[in-house]
Parts: structure tokens; sequence; C-alpha cells
């Protein structure tokens, strides 16, 4: 049966009182409390019982997750924990857990809480990043996969909460740290990190203080290959089959091809501060900050090709490029218009979040409790001068064979003599003879810098502010007795969020194609370049990569822009690469009132226990956008590849809409016997839109020659979408930290917002529409036959329903006094949203749907602790679009093994060891079809040693 309990303080109080005061009883009561705080499981198994014991009392579907020891988390990251847990998938970011996916719901469908609270967040859709907490400084993750009228709204796939330690439940004094060095495969680096926390309480226990920090350290290398991007029916002359007949479907054209090595340094620090005081023994006043700052500084050297489609030839007899079955292109050959470049890259992100709370927890009367919550959080991530999104381009016109075999990896291969007549005043690199057989194909000729010359050099990105701030009033009245209403519970929450986002870059001037059309001087040969060898060893377990360059010309891009900026004004015409903030800006500010009834009942069926809570979560949103756009006025040919896109003033926007929504909860626990619970629960819940997909702006996106244009807006009127959803489970309680359970799940989401594509015009101020001047009967400049600028638009819209089902399987077993343990858990799910990969037409099919499969085993025995944990993710459809294409992003299933162990040197001191993705598993994407590279990363294998104390 459920029940209820007071505040800590309060109910040791009353204990203590029902013993008639007496000196001794008091004594007694007070010894016996102490003792019950004293005695605790640590370790595997503790944790594993305190998780099974919360998933049993809940009255929905719920899971957790719980700290072994103080600062000691299962796993190093929070996200790559959340996956061990049934139904929950993560996203990686430079080979840690970043975003999670829940029953097939991506990360914005997912509410995520930090001790009761909304967080900010540094995206720019509400996914909270789960890599900028420390799970040092946690205490426990709740998923609550059902949905209660006094949960927050908005997490459609679940709500998450993250709990911090807090001094009154720890009790006492309590330090706890540890050290430990990360020693990353890739990168050959070893880096720190170290976490402490210390804990009091003070004047017979009515105040505590609790401080908490952890700093780490981390220098990773990502070995990748990638395109980014198949083009969709966009001008391949003369589709040929492999047999030689003429092709007439649809055609799939590479953007581009790309070797890389990403080296990052993470840099990641959290303090946590938290003050409680019991002015009386029916109050608890808690005050807590937490704060994060996390930078993540990559940097980029990597090799490639890009195509454009209109001058993509056949090879050999060939009249027109090979594509297979499905119209993919596997055999191209293209002369003009192809760029082979050397980029230096920056993608750094430089994130600070904070947060700042006040709760009251009042116990008014014995049978009511009333609790007042204010809280404050704010996130930021800086443009950083465009080094969000960095590129320098040192390069040269070339002449290149693409193909794509059985292997992974495709194979682009130069060919022998120079062709002065490609461009004028452009170099050719004299490549060798095409042969398939020569491995690294044409990599003496990426060494020479005299053959380079100045290319594109772009700054660009986003910078992101979000700021949220909350006011919740909670109620509790107990009534007396063990049967019919136990309990009422209601309350009211007030939240603001504001969210602004600035465009900066600097393309709207045309400075970063200054250097665009590969031009002679300046003399790239006086800029300093060197060598960069990414080993023999790269990407060497992935198919097709034996006959890969893997020597390149490299250099500092930073240097580059000031070489290229000092050259310009050597010659009277000064220029700056330097990003600007365009007009291009928006702010959303969205404010919920929330109003909440809930009632608990417990009784009995056929001799069963049986506990419902039913509820009822009213809420009211009203928002505002406001923003700034500058319309397209003109488009100018800068070379071969590259247009400008000019823009008129700034007009501002301002836009406003609101919506109400009546979400009812039911949920029913029947305790079939003292071991075995069988729930039902449904509701009613709703995700809001993504703030970034409200934008009121229009941003352009490609700009280039034949009609490759596109571009990307926002829809203020956007609303939320709704589930109705459906849970029935089984569960088997059968021992000591050992459980079995069996759950349906079910849920129909209508109103679903997804991105479809539309052709956009841009009208001018005289009425007439924007041209394309590339399209004429001269390329290279605007006339009178120029065609209407056509761009393919990206817009969010409301309207696509889907259905999700799916069932989760768990086992968690302990073998008595053995020491050994297992958990496994399954999750099976399926939609009618799916997506088929040959209609290119289909504008909706739902994103992070996979199966899952977990297998963790443990040993805990005296001094000796050890855990080795799988986890596989199956083929998922991660994005409808691509970065620079016009398909689907796809992910490919992925397993990675992790193992762990730890040596108790003392009771207070232990040493240990981790080993992440033992294995050496790769991510790989790809677009509709198995053939459609679009990534392959190595993130290698981690190692950690360390040492842990606890007094």
């Amino acid at each position: 049966m459920a029940t209820y309990k007071k505040n800590k303080v309060s109910s040791a109080v009353l204990a203590v009182l029902s013993t008639m005061t007496a000196t001794s009883a008091i004594a007694e009561a007070e010894s016996e409390v102490k003792e019950v705080e004293v005695i605790e499981i640590r370790g595997i198994r503790g944790a594993l019982g305190r998780a099974m014991d919360a998933k049993r009392e809940a009255g929905g579907v719920v899971d957790s997750i719980s700290a072994e020891d103080i600062g000691k988390f299962p796993d190093t990251n929070l996200a790559e924990s959340l996956q061990r847990i049934s139904g929950v998938s993560i996203d990686r970011s430079g080979g840690e857990g970043q975003l999670i996916t829940v029953r097939g719901f991506g990360p914005q469908f997912n509410t995520v809480l930090v001790n009761g609270r909304q967080i900010a967040s540094e995206n720019q859709s509400r996914a909270f990043s789960f890599d900028t907490i420390a799970s040092e400084l946690v205490k426990s993750l709740d998923v609550h996969k059902t949905s209660t009228a006094t949960m927050q709204s908005g997490g459609i796939g679940s709500t998450i909460n993250v709990n911090t330690a807090r001094p009154f439940a720890i009790g006492g004094f309590k330090v706890a740290g540890s050290v430990k060095g990360i020693y990353d495969e890739n990168s050959e680096e070893t880096t720190p990190q170290v976490s402490g926390l210390i804990s009091n309480t003070f004047n017979d226990d009515t105040l505590g203080v609790l401080f908490a920090v952890s700093h780490q350290e981390r220098e990773t290398r990502l070995n990748q290959a990638q395109m980014d991007g198949w083009l969709e029916n966009v001008g391949v002359p003369n589709p040929q089959t492999e047999s030689g007949q003429a092709y007439s479907g649809n055609i799939f054209s590479p953007r581009n091809y790309d070797h890389k090595v990403t080296t990052e340094e993470r840099t990641r620090t959290n303090v946590n501060l938290v003050l409680q005081y019991a002015p009386s023994d029916n109050l608890i006043v808690t005050a807590d900050a937490l704060y994060s700052d996390f930078d993540v500084e990559a940097d980029t050297t990597s090799y490639g090709h890009w195509f454009t489609a209109p001058n993509i030839e056949g090879f050999g007899d060939a009249a027109g490029a090979t594509v297979d079955e499905n119209g993919t292109v596997i055999d191209l050959y293209q002369e003009v218009g192809l760029a082979t470049d050397m980029h230096a890259k920056k993608f750094d992100r430089l994130t600070d979040t904070s947060s700042f709370g006040l709760n009251f927890d009042w116990d008014v009367n014995d049978n009511l409790n009333m609790t007042f919550d204010l809280s404050h959080s704010k996130a930021e991530r800086e443009a950083n001068n465009g080094r969000g999104d960095q590129l320098s381009l040192i390069g040269y016109a070339n002449r290149v064979r693409f193909q794509v075999d059985d292997n992974t990896l495709p194979l682009a291969s130069e060919f022998a003599s120079a062709n002065p007549a490609i461009y004028s005043g452009q170099q050719e690199i004299d490549g060798v003879a095409y042969d398939p057989n020569i491995a690294a194909a044409g990599v003496s000729d990426h060494l020479d810098p005299a053959n380079s010359r100045a290319h594109v050099m772009l700054r660009r990105g986003w910078a992101v502010e979000d700021e949220i701030d909350q006011f919740r009033w909670d109620g509790t009245w107990l009534e007396d007795g063990d049967a019919g209403l136990v309990a009422v519970k209601f309350g009211a929450m007030y939240s603001s969020e504001t969210k602004s986002m600035d465009r900066w870059d600097n393309e709207g001037q045309g400075i970063h194609c200054a250097f665009c059309g590969y031009p002679d001087a300046p003399n790239m040969d006086g800029f300093s370049q060197y060598v960069f060898n990414a080993g023999s060893d790269f990407l060497s377990d992935v198919s097709g990569s034996g006959r890969m360059p893997t020597s390149w010309l490299a250099h500092n891009g930073e240097a580059n822009f000031a070489f290229l900026e000092q050259y310009a004004a050597s010659q009277g015409n000064p220029i700056s690469f330097d990003a600007e903030k365009r007009n291009k800006s928006f702010e959303i500010t969205e404010e919920t009132l929330s109003l909440y009834l809930e009632l608990d009942f417990e009784g009995e069926l056929a001799g069963m226990p049986i506990s419902t809570t039913a509820g009822v979560r009213y809420e009211d949103t009203e928002v505002e956008v406001d923003g700034t756009d500058a319309p397209v006025t003109g488009l100018t040919i800068l070379d071969e590849t590259e247009m400008l896109a000019q823009f008129g003033g700034a007009q501002s926007i301002k836009q406003k809409s609101d919506y109400e929504a009546v979400l009812p909860n039911i949920s029913v626990r029947l305790d079939v016997t003292d071991n075995v619970v069988a729930r039902l629960a449904a509701s009613q819940t709703m995700t809001r839109p993504t703030l970034s997909s409200m934008s009121p702006v229009t941003v352009i996106g490609t700009t280039r020659q034949g009609g490759d244009l596109t571009s990307t807006s926002g829809n203020p009127a956007l609303e939320p979408f709704t589930s109705d959803n459906l849970d029935l489970s089984l569960e088997w309680y059968y021992d000591d930290a050992s459980y079995m359970s069996v759950g349906y799940f079910r849920k129909n989401v209508s109103n679903f917002i997804v991105n479809s594509q539309e052709s956009k015009t841009f009208e001018l101020d005289d009425g007439s529409l924007l041209t394309d001047p590339s399209t004429g009967s001269d390329p290279s400049a605007p006339d009178s036959e120029d065609g209407v600028a056509t761009f393919t638009n990206t817009l969010p819209n409301n309207g696509e329903s889907a259905i999700v089902d799916g069932w989760e399987l768990a086992l968690q077993h302990t073998f008595n006094e053995s020491g050994f343990g297992v958990m496994a858990n399954a999750t099976l799910v399926d939609s009618d949203a799916e997506l088929d990969a040959a209609d290119i037409t289909q504008v909706f099919a739902l994103t992070g749907l996979s199966d899952s499969l977990n297998l963790v085993g443990f040993y805990e025995k005296g001094p000796f602790q050890a855990r080795i944990a799988w986890n596989w993710r199956d083929t998922f459809l991660q994005s409808l679009t691509q970065s620079n294409g016009d398909g689907v992003t796809i992910v490919e299933d992925y397993a990675q093994l992790d193992a762990s162990g730890s040596y108790d040197v003392t009771e207070n001191v232990s040493v240990f060891f981790e080993g992440i993705n033992l294995t050496e598993e790769y991510v790989h994407k790809r677009g509709r079809f198995s053939n459609q590279l679009l990534l392959i990363e190595d993130s290698g294998r981690r190692f950690a040693v360390g040492i842990r104390g606890t007094f």
C-alpha cells in the first residue's frame, strides 16, 4: 500500500512524542533513530535495492538509478547511466552520452528537472544536455514514464528528475571525494578529474550545509569520414545504370566527401551549494545553487572533395554518372566545378548554466503539508566570434573520380595531368593516374604548399540565452483512516521561459568569399602549412579504409584568417573576417499558469490491496515572439561554386499566441500478492514546440549555382502536440534486490510537429521576384534569361499523427550470498509512422524509434566490486534532414561494452578503474540507403584509474 511520510525532522519528533515524554524513553527513541541513519547498505547491491524500492512503491511506472555511495554514480556520465534503463537510449557527442530518447521520443520530448525544477538549456531546442552535470554531484535519477497531475507537463516521452544530495538527508558530518586520471586511447592523452563533497549539520540538526565541486578535463580525438549530405534530383546529366542503360528514377548524388580528425578539449566545472534550516519542528527551509561551466573547444583538420551536380560526368565510355538500382550515384567523374580542399575547422561549445532555488516545506498540522518553491535558472552559449562553426579552406581546382562499392567507405581518386583550362587563374595539382589498386591515391600531391590557394573563410553560429523563472505552491492533505480517500494533492505553478538566439556570421557582407575563386595571390607557399599524418590505423576497422589518404596538408585556421587579413590590407583593401550579429535574431517568451488537483484512494479488490490516483492538470500558455529579419534582395555570383545572398534593411517582427490544455490522468496499482504488483495507467500529456522552431526569421542556407538554393524558416503559430497514453505492467519482487517485470505501453500522438519542405520565392520592393543569375544563357553573370530563384524552404507545421507502442522487459537478480548479480532489459517498439526510404515525398516519420538491449553483470563481495555492462541500440531514424543535403539521417545499430571495478583498501578508501567502449565501436550514419555514407566516427577507448574516499 502507498504510504505518506512527514519530513525527516517532524517524523522524528512525532516518534519521540509518542513515548509519553519520559526521559529514558526519549533517549531510547533518539538512539533508535540514529541507528537507522547509520545502517545503510552501500555499493552495487544497495543502489539496486534502493532503485527497486522506488520502482515498487511508485504509483505509476517509474524507473530509478541510485548512487552506490556519496559521489559514486554507476557510470561516468548521467546519460550513460540512464541508457541502462529499459526504454531509454542515448545520442553521443565526442564519445560521451549527451541527449536521451525515451520510448522512441527524442530529447525535446522529455522534460528534465533538477530537484523538481526545470533547468535552462544551452541548446537551440528544449533538449537538455546531460554532459553538463557531473555524475558525482547526483544522488539519484528518477525516470517517470507515466504522468500525474502534480508533475510538470512537457514530457510525452518521460519526465526525468535529477536529485542532488541534501545535508539533512545525509545527516551529520560527511566528506567524500575522488581523484582520477582519464586516458583517451585515440589522443594518447591523460587528463585529470577531481570531485569533492562536504556536508554537515549543526545546532541539534536544525542547520545543514553541503558544498560539492567537480572538475574534469578531457582531451579526445575523433577519427571521421564524412559526407554532409546526398542531393535529390538536382541535375545529374545522363545517368546510366551499371549495365549502361539510361536511368529515369530518383537520383541521389553526393554533396562532398571528407576525411577528418577532430581533437576536443573538454573542460567541465560543477559547483553545488545547499543550505537547510529547520527553525521549528514543522518547517524546513532549503536554499540551493547549482553552477555548471562546460566548454568544448574542438579543432578539425580534414581533406575532402566538393561536388557540383550539374558538372558530374560519366567515366570511361559512360555518357553520364553511374547509378545503382536505388538511384544512388556510385561512379562519377567531375572536372569543372570541383573543389578539393584542406579544412581547418572549429566547433566550439562554450556554455554556462546556473540554477538557484528556495524551498519552504511546512507541516501546517498533522494532516496538511504545504511547500512553496521559487527557482531561477539561466543557460548561455557564446557566439565566440562565430567559432561555433568556423571554417578555413586552402585548396585547389581539381578532377576526381568518386566511387561507391561494397566497402563502407567510398573511394575518391585524383587524375594525372593538370588542365589549366579548368578555371583561369586557378590551380590544379598534378595528380597521379587513377589506379584502384594504389592505396592512398594522390597523397603525395597534398604535401606541397606551393600548389595550394586560398578559398572560403567562414565564421558563423548562434548565441543562445535561456532563462526560466518558476514558482510552485503544493499542498497535500492526508485523510485519517486506511481506506477510501487517503490524500488530496493540489497546487498551482507559474513558469516563465525566455529564450533568445542571435545569428552571428561573416556571410552577409560576402567577406567569407573574398578568396573563393582560388586566386593566384596571395601565394600560399608563404603561409605556414604542415603535413598532418592521421596514422596508419586511421579508421582501420572500417572496410575501405586502406585506400584513403592518411596524410594531407594542414594549417592553423586562426593563423590563416590573420594572414589573409594582413594580405588584403597590404593591397589597400582591408577586410575583417570577424562575425557580425545579423538581422536574423529572435526572442521567444513563454508564460504558463498551471493548476492541478489529484486524489489518492486506497482499498481492497477481491481481498487484494489496491490504490488509485486520479487527477487533472489545467494549463494556460501565452507565447510572444519578437525578432528582426532582413529580406533577400539579390544573388551575386562569387565563383564557380558559390553565390552571395544580399539583404535589405531589418524588419521588426512581433507575434503572439496562446492555448489551453486540460491533462487528465489515472493510475491503478494492485498488490496481487505480497510480491506481485500489477499496474494500469492512462493519461494525456503534451510537448510544446521547440522554441527554435518558432523562429520568425528565414535563414538562407545554400546558395549554389544550378538551382541548389535552400533556406529554413520557423513558425511562430505552432501549437503543442498531445498524446493519449496507456501503460500496463506486471512486476514480481521475489527477493532482495531481485525482480522481474513486463510492461506494455501505447501512445497515440496527435498534432505532431514535423518539418516539411516547400518552394519559396522572394518578392522585391518593385513587385518582381528574386532571380537566380546562374540560370540564364550565361551562368557566370546576370542576363535577361535568368529564372526565378526558387528556394527549397524547410518549415515546421502541425498536423501529423502517430501511434507508438511497445514492450519493456526487465530482470534484476542477485545470486544469494555469492556476490554475483545480473541486470537485463529489453525494449521493443513499433510505430505506424516509420520511414519509407524510397519515398522522397514523405514529410513525416518518427525519429529516435529503435529497439534496445542492456545486459549488466556484477560482482560485489568483501572489498571487491566489478561490473561489466553491454548496451545495444538498433538502427534508427535520427533526423528527416541532413546538414547539407536533401535526405534523411539514419544511425546504424551500435553496441558498447563498458567495465569498472574497485577495491576497498580500508573501510573509507577504495581504488578503482573504468573502461569505456572496450570494443572500440564506431558510430555509422547514412542516408536513405545503406551505401549513402554520412558519417563514420571512431571515438576510441577510454580508461580511468583513481582513488575515492568517504569519511
